[in-house]
């Protein structure tokens, strides 16, 4: 997936992200448009309160399934510490197609269906594409592709931001 970087809305997000240093301004997370597999909008404000790890992926992305793992773990590990694992599927079919394959592949945290325009207002520019998002809903990192070094970065940022909100 080829996503050209030139809706004004993803210039303000790239623009927002950080390397997590509390010095810096974080932007606030662009309004997602989010569908349950039963077609029914989920309001993204009922996630406000909670550190969001939002995980952007398709059924067809290799890098996207190995990741599987690693976000059943942080969901088991922190659901009762505030953290919420969604991941938010784009450019997979429909739904019909897409929930046996959460089954399948045992995905143990949220998955929603993703408004596939929405790629522009979130700077997409390949799968997988996992933004860390802080209680009140602002960009505290973003993370392109996948790798050996993610997940402890992503866990890393996810304790420093547990330790700034107690």
């Amino acid at each position: 997936l080829a996503v050209p970087t030139v809706s004004m809305q993803s210039a303000r997000v790239a623009r927002g992200l950080n390397s997590g240093d509390a010095s810096e301004q974080m932007a606030a997370m662009p309004t997602l448009s989010l569908k349950d597999f039963d077609g029914k909008a989920i309001s993204f404000d009922q996630f406000k309160g909670n550190v969001l790890v939002l995980d952007f992926w398709a059924t067809w992305c290799g890098p996207c399934i190995t990741e599987i793992p690693v976000f059943n773990r942080l969901q088991a590990k922190y659901a009762n510490k505030g953290v919420n694992v969604i991941g938010v599927t784009l450019a997979s079919w429909e739904a019909k197609e897409v929930k046996p394959f959460i089954s399948r592949n045992k995905m143990k945290y949220t998955v929603l269906m993703g408004d596939d325009d929405q790629a522009y207002d979130f700077n997409l520019v390949g799968f997988p594409t996992t933004y860390l998002v802080t209680k009140d809903l602002k960009i505290y990192r973003k993370y392109i592709g996948a790798g050996p070094g993610k997940s402890g970065r992503l866990e890393a940022d996810i304790q420093s931001l547990l330790q700034k909100n107690n």
